[in-house]
């Protein structure tokens, strides 16, 4: 089983951190250290690097890098609501 990835950010001056889960294929959002919601994946959020199994440095950057558009994503859109 591959480990979660973990990323996180400071948006907007509050510390978020999303964690991907492949087995579940869900996002879990946390803020401030917190759980926050547990949100679906995109279903093409890591596409063919998820399948490939590859343990490239690029694809972990890539899948990383992929992970923090969903959380930027969220957050902004949790941001227009408010």
């Amino acid at each position: 089983m591959k480990t979660p990835i973990r990323v996180g950010a400071h948006i907007e001056g509050v510390h978020w951190v999303a964690e991907y889960t492949a087995a579940t294929h869900e996002i879990r959002v946390f803020r401030e250290g917190h759980a926050f919601e547990t949100i679906a994946a995109p279903p093409a959020l890591l596409g063919e690097e998820e399948e490939a199994g590859s343990a490239s440095d690029a694809a972990s950057r890539a899948e990383d890098a992929a992970v923090l558009a969903v959380l930027r994503q969220y957050v902004a859109e949790r941001e227009a609501e408010e």
